[in-house]
């Protein structure tokens, strides 16, 4: 019993310790994405295509860590029940095309396209926008690291029993499971399959930000073909 307490006590100061230098590590990391867009947008000294390559690979990594940093402590407030969300009321069509328009850089290098189609008649959602933006960042991220280069990224907005539906669909399907659904699972990641790199926590913690709103999230996946991921979303 003891022993089990200790273990209890060292996994939760392993934790502990994980939440602390991934919070250290947020704002420099910040910090440097920043200066990154200040040198890219920079007028005063035009870059060339090697240096303008250069920056572009040291900004998709510094995004990449500051991700992976934002999962680990997301993962750790989850654990804690310290995720408190705070929700306003929003257009969800004006959100989802600020989301997209800022994360141009995702599709840019396979050069691929995004299409949103919506029958939404009415828009209006209370949401935490900056916890359901990182949820649908990361959703978008995946379909454009696991689709091929020049492909579509299908989103459709709709509405089922007052809730707002919303699904992203890409070509080819890039795991196999035999419940696909357990890709939400803690740990559960793809990248060893596309030799990519990644924590298994963010759709994990997609489907917590989700619950969180009062809505669910399942995929469906057809081998060779596409990926889809719809989450409903209550509008209060």
């Amino acid at each position: 019993m003891n022993n089990t307490k200790n273990e209890k006590i060292k996994t939760e100061d392993k934790e502990s310790l994980l939440a602390m230098v991934s919070h250290d590590l947020k704002n420099p990391v910040s910090s440097g994405i920043m200066a990154l867009k200040l040198l890219q947008n920079s007028k005063l000294s035009p870059l060339n295509p090697y240096q303008s390559e250069i920056l572009e690979s040291l900004m998709f990594g510094m995004i990449y860590m500051k991700d992976l940093i934002e999962n680990v402590l997301d993962r750790y407030k989850l654990n804690n029940e310290v995720y408190c969300l705070k929700k306003v009321p929003v257009d969800f069509t004006i959100f989802l095309n600020t989301i997209i328009d800022e994360s141009k850089y995702i599709f840019s290098d396979k050069k691929q396209t995004v299409k949103v189609l919506s029958n939404l008649k009415n828009t209006s959602a209370e949401i935490d926008i900056l916890e359901l933006t990182r949820a649908i960042n990361n959703l978008l991220t995946n379909s454009a690291k696991y689709s091929p280069a020049h492909s579509e990224i299908l989103i459709k907005l709709f509405e089922k029993n007052n809730n707002i539906c919303m699904s992203i669909e890409n070509e080819g399907c890039s795991f196999k499971l035999a419940n696909p659904n357990d890709i939400f699972d803690k740990f559960v990641s793809v990248s060893k399959e596309n030799k990519s790199l990644a924590s298994g926590l963010g759709l994990y913690i997609v489907k917590e930000i989700i619950k969180m709103h009062g809505g669910e999230i399942f995929v469906e996946c057809e081998p060779e073909k596409f990926t889809r991921f719809t989450f409903t979303l209550p509008r209060k």
